[in-house]
C-alpha cells in the first residue's frame, strides 16, 4: 500500500521516488539506453593493431614478459608482475610485437604509459587452457584466488581493482554474495545485454565464487528497467541453481543504485559503515561481466582477453554493443558505429554521469572499459554563484554536505573538508547534475581529495625523515656509549690484572723479602754508618783543599794552574796506587773471619795516610820546578825544563792510574767496590772544582808581573 502510494505520488512530484528504495538521495536522468539496445550484437572486430597498457588496473603495473619481434599466440601471457597488487596481460589474438614504447592512456590526466604493441596476424591462433585448470571448483579460496590471478581478472564494472585481492584467504567469512546487475548509468547497456545473451555463464560463475568461499546465499541486483535480463536471469536460476541460493532481485530504478554501498543497502538493508568495506561484514560484491569472466577462467582455463562495450551517444548512427578485444582503438570501434558527423571532438569513456573525456581519441580499450560515448558537444553553461538551495545535499546518496565541502574546497580549506567526510564521497556527479548553477561540484572534491592526498605523503615523508634522523641520533649515542663502556672496562681489567699480579708477587716474595722489620732497621743503620765514614773521608779531603785556596788569595797565573791541575793529578794516581796496595795487602793479611765493616775501615785509614804521602811528593816536585828559570811563552815551539818536568809528571800519572785500575779489576772483590764506591765518587767530584779554581787562578796570575826565578825559588825553599 506504501509503494503504491509513493508511486502515483511521483507523477506528480518526481522526487518523491526517493521513498521508494532504501538509500537517501538520487537523481533520475534520462538514460537513453535505447539507443544501442535496438541494434544487435555487433560481429567480433579484430584491427589492425592492439594496444596493450601494461597498468589496466588499480595497483603496481606489470613487467613485459616479451621482446620486439617475437611471434605470440592468443591468451599468451605478455606482462606480468609479482611485486604487489597486479593483474597480467594476456595477447587477445595471435600476431607479433611490433613495440615496446610510449602510449596516451585512457585517462583523463592524458599521461602516457608503456604499453605492448600488437600487430594481428588475423588467424586468431589460440593457445587453449593456458590456465591449466581441470574445469572443476576450485576447494578453497585461495586455489580460487591464484586461478583467479593468473586469469588477469580484475573488477569490470569501472573501479579496476584487481578480484583476486577481494577474495578472502579463509572459507566461511562470507556469508552472502552479491550479482551487482543494476547497470545505473545513461547510455550503458553492456551489462544488459550479457544477461541477456550469457546468463547461465554469469550464475556459474556466482555458484563457483560460492561453493569456494562457503557462502550461504547469493542474490543478483537488477534494476526494473532490464525485464528481458531479468526473465533470463531467473530462467538460468531455475534451472542451474539448488532451490534458495540464488535469488533474482528487481530494485528501483535510481542513479546511483549501481554503487556498491547502495546496492548492498537496497538488496540486504545492511549500511556499510564508513571507512569500512562489504567484505568486513561478511558481503562480497562483483560484477555480473567479472562472475562470466571467472567461469571461462576456472572450466576452461581462458584468461581475460576481451570485454563487453557500448559504443553508443547521440552523435552515431547505429550504436551497439560489441565483445571488443583489449587493446582496440576508441576510434576504430567508433567508426563501425557511423558517426554522424565527422569526430572533431573527444569521446567519453564511461556514461555521462561518472565518464570522462578522452585526451586522445586513439586510446585504447582496457579491462575497465565498458563504454565508449559519442555525444557532440553542447554550449558550455556558464558557471553562476551558488544560490544555497540545498538541492545537492538532498540528491547526495551518502549524506554529505556538498555545498560545504564547495566552499572549503575552493578555500583550500582541505582540513575542513575532510573532517566532513570528504573521502566518503563515490564522486557519482548527483550534485553537479541537481545544481541550478552549473557548479562542477565533483571536481572540486577530485581537486581537494588530491591535494588532502598530497599533504598526508609530504607529512608522512616529513615524519619518517624526522623518524630516520632521530633512529641515527640514538644509534649514534648508543655506539658511542657502547664505546665508553668497552674502554672503561677494559681500564678495569687492566686494574684488575695488575692488582692480581701485585699479588701474586706478594705470595711468592723470598724469605729474606718478609725479614722482620727488626733486620731491615739494621742493615739501614749499617748504609747509614758507611755513607757517614766516606763522608768523613771526602770531608778531609775538601778541608785540604779548601786551606790551599786560602794559601793563595791572588789571583794565579797561568803557570801556577798548570802547577796546581799536576799536584791534583798526581795526588790522585798516588791515591789509587796506594788503594790497590793497601787493599791487597790487607787481603793477604786478613783473617778470614774479618767482616765488610772491617775491611772497609782499614781501606779508608789506608788512603788517608796515602793522601799524606802524596802531599809531600807534590811539594818537593813543585820545589824542583820553581828552581828552574821561567822561560813559558805559549807561542814558544821549544819546550823548557818546567813543561818536560809537568809533561813527564802526567805520563808518570797516567801510567800509575793504569796499573791501579789493572790491579783493581783482578784483586778488588765485590764487597770492597761497594763499600768503597763511595767514597772514591766525592773525590772526583772535589778534582774537578780544584781543576777549576786552578785555572781561574793561572788567569788570575797573568795579570800580574813575574817574580824573579831566585827569588821564588828561594822563598819556596
Amino acid at each position: 500500500m506504501k509503494v503504491s502510494f509513493f508511486k502515483f505520488l511521483a507523477k506528480i512530484y518526481p522526487m518523491a521516488k526517493r521513498r521508494l528504495y532504501r538509500f537517501s538521495g538520487g537523481v533520475f536522468p534520462r538514460y537513453n539506453k535505447s539507443l544501442s539496445k535496438q541494434h544487435p550484437i555487433h560481429k567480433s572486430f579484430i584491427p589492425d593493431e592492439l594496444i596493450l597498457p601494461l597498468h589496466q588496473h588499480v595497483g603496481v603495473e606489470t613487467e613485459p614478459k616479451v621482446q620486439v619481434g617475437d611471434k605470440v599466440l592468443k591468451n599468451q601471457c605478455l606482462a606480468e608482475s609479482k611485486k604487489g597488487l597486479s593483474a597480467p596481460v594476456h595477447a587477445p589474438t595471435s600476431g607479433e610485437i611490433i613495440a615496446i614504447e610510449n602510449r596516451t592512456l585512457p585517462h583523463p590526466s592524458g599521461l602516457t604509459g608503456l604499453c605492448i604493441v600488437l600487430k594481428p596476424d588475423f588467424k586468431d591462433e589460440t593457445i587453449d587452457n593456458i590456465l591449466k585448470t581441470d574445469g572443476k571448483t576450485p576447494s578453497d579460496p585461495k586455489a580460487l584466488k591464484e586461478l583467479v590471478y593468473r586469469a588477469g581478472i580484475v573488477g569490470m564494472g569501472g573501479a579496476g581493482f584487481p578480484t583476486f585481492a577481494k577474495i578472502p584467504d579463509e572459507k566461511g567469512k562470507i556469508h552472502t554474495l552479491l550479482v551487482n546487475g543494476a547497470e545505473c548509468e545513461p547510455f550503458i547497456t553492456c551489462d544488459d545485454i550479457l544477461m541477456q545473451t550469457h546468463p547461465k555463464d554469469i550464475i556459474r560463475g556466482a555458484m563457483i565464487v560460492a561453493e569456494a568461499l562457503g557462502c550461504e546465499r547469493i542474490i543478483c541486483g537488477i534494476e526494473d528497467n532490464k525485464p528481458e535480463a531479468i526473465e533470463c536471469m531467473q530462467a538460468a536460476v531455475a534451472e542451474l541453481a539448488p532451490p534458495n541460493l540464488v535469488e533474482i532481485q528487481p530494485v528501483p530504478t535510481v542513479y546511483p543504485m549501481g554503487g556498491q554501498k547502495q546496492l548492498t543497502q537496497q538488496l540486504t538493508g545492511i549500511e556499510v559503515p564508513a571507512h569500512a568495506h562489504a567484505v568486513d561484514i561478511g558481503l562480497l560484491m562483483m560484477n555480473v561481466a567479472t562472475f562470466a569472466a571467472i567461469f571461462h577462467a576456472v572450466r576452461h582455463g581462458k584468461p581475460l582477453t576481451s570485454r563487453y562495450v557500448t559504443v553508443s551517444g547521440l552523435g552515431l548512427n547505429r550504436p551497439f554493443n560489441i565483445e571488443a578485444l583489449i587493446g582496440t582503438s576508441f576510434e576504430d570501434l567508433v567508426e563501425l558505429a557511423e558517426p554522424k558527423t565527422k569526430l572533431n571532438y573527444p569521446l567519453v569513456q564511461g556514461g555521462p554521469m561518472m565518464g570522462f573525456e578522452m585526451p586522445n581519441n586513439h586510446v585504447p580499450v582496457i579491462k575497465t572499459t565498458n563504454c565508449i560515448l559519442a555525444n557532440p558537444p553542447k554550449p558550455a553553461e556558464m558557471v553562476m554563484p551558488c544560490i544555497r538551495c540545498g538541492e545537492c545535499m538532498d540528491a547526495c546518496p551518502v549524506n554529505l554536505l556538498p555545498q560545504q565541502l564547495y566552499w572549503h574546497a575552493r578555500s583550500h580549506e582541505f582540513d575542513k573538508a575532510e573532517k566532513l567526510n570528504l573521502f566518503d564521497c563515490i564522486e557519482c556527479g548527483c550534485c553537479s547534475f541537481v545544481c541550478p548553477s552549473h557548479i562542477p561540484l565533483v571536481q572540486y572534491y577530485r581537486f581537494a581529495k588530491g591535494e588532502v592526498k598530497k599533504n598526508k605523503q609530504e607529512t608522512l615523508s616529513t615524519q619518517r625523515a624526522k623518524e630516520r634522523h632521530e633512529a641515527k641520533l640514538a644509534r649514534e649515542e648508543r655506539i658511542k656509549q657502547e664505546r665508553e663502556a668497552k674502554l672503561k672496562a677494559k681500564k678495569e681489567a687492566v686494574k684488575r690484572k695488575a692488582a692480581s699480579e701485585a699479588g701474586q708477587e706478594t705470595a711468592t716474595q723470598t724469605p729474606e723479602k718478609k725479614a722482620p722489620a727488626a733486620v731491615v732497621a739494621a742493615r739501614a743503620a749499617a748504609a747509614r754508618k758507611k755513607a757517614a765514614q766516606s763522608n768523613d773521608v771526602t770531608a778531609t779531603e775538601e778541608m785540604k783543599v779548601s786551606a790551599s785556596e786560602k794559601q793563595s788569595d791572588a789571583p794565579l797565573s797561568a803557570r801556577e794552574k798548570a802547577i796546581a791541575a799536576a799536584k791534583k793529578r798526581a795526588q790522585a794516581a798516588t791515591d789509587k796506587s796506594e788503594l790497590t796496595q793497601n787493599s791487597s795487602s790487607s787481603d793477604k793479611s786478613a783473617s778470614p773471619a774479618m767482616s765488610a765493616r772491617e775491611k772497609a775501615m782499614a781501606a779508608a785509614k789506608k788512603r788517608a795516610q796515602a793522601a799524606k804521602k802524596s802531599e809531600s811528593m807534590v811539594s818537593q816536585s813543585e820545589t824542583i820546578k820553581d828552581a828552574t828559570p821561567d822561560t813559558s811563552d805559549e807561542n814558544e815551539p821549544k819546550l823548557d825544563a818546567k813543561t818536560r818536568a809537568r809533561l813527564a809528571a802526567q805520563k808518570r800519572a797516567q801510567e800509575m792510574a793504569a796499573k791501579h785500575q789493572a790491579h783493581t779489576d783482578q784483586t778488588e772483590i765485590p764487597t770492597q767496590q761497594e763499600n768503597t764506591a763511595e767514597v772514591e765518587e766525592k773525590p772526583v767530584v772535589d778534582k774537578r772544582k780544584a781543576a777549576m779554581e786552578a785555572a781561574k787562578k793561572r788567569a788570575a796570575a797573568r795579570k800580574k808581573p813575574q817574580p824573579d826565578n831566585t827569588e821564588t825559588s828561594g822563598s819556596d825553599s
